[in-house]
């Protein structure tokens, strides 16, 4: 098996660790976009091999599908999720992994996969703004930005500072329109 670990991609190795390290998938194929994205920011050898571009829903690498493909004519993945024998690939890749890249790929799928998709977009758009230049959803994601980032707040998936950020508001401003919606800034238990 050693062997045939060693054939695979970074890329390849990127997307089975990430599907492992949330119990074998992820929400679907724009949140497996985004979320190696991410990581591409954090790993350099990801970001050399995936060029990420502005696209419909912010970005998107083909490369990456290229990959996903590829995992999945292998027999290793199905769309999102991990096959059987993608399991134990990527448990065997899992061991291999250095502790900083677990710790950076459960935080992102921790995060990430957590968010639903106007949150995502969010996330993405008011992060990473320059790869929203193409999308389709960007106007309407962003005249809803409070709205979404109040959300988040209430529901404990952004800290008072994350939120202001996506809403595009300072932190007392966030905190004055938290309390007027009746949410409690200071007491939301963030996750992640």
């Amino acid at each position: 098996m050693i062997e045939e670990l060693k054939m695979l991609s970074p890329v390849e190795k990127y997307i089975l660790m990430l599907l492992y390290a949330n119990g074998g998938k992820v929400r679907g194929k724009l949140w497996l976009q985004k979320e190696i994205f991410v990581l591409s920011r954090a790993f350099e050898e990801l970001a050399e091999e995936l060029d990420f571009e502005a696209y419909s829903y912010g970005p998107y690498s083909e490369a990456l599908e290229e990959c996903r493909n590829a995992l999945e004519n292998s027999g290793l993945i199905a769309e999102t999720q991990l096959t059987e024998q993608g399991k134990i690939f990527a448990g065997e890749l899992w061991k291999l992994a250095s502790d900083r890249e677990k710790d950076v790929i459960k935080a992102t799928v921790e995060f990430l996969e957590g968010l639903d998709r106007e949150e995502l977009l969010l996330y993405i758009y008011v992060m990473y703004p320059d790869t929203a230049e193409k999308s389709d959803e960007r106007d309407r994601i962003l005249k809803n930005r409070k709205k979404i980032a109040l959300k988040m707040l209430r529901d404990g998936k952004a800290s008072l500072s994350l939120a202001a950020k996506l809403a595009g508001l300072s932190a007392e401003e966030m905190t004055e329109e938290a309390i007027k919606h009746g949410i409690k800034p200071f007491d939301a238990q963030v996750s992640g």
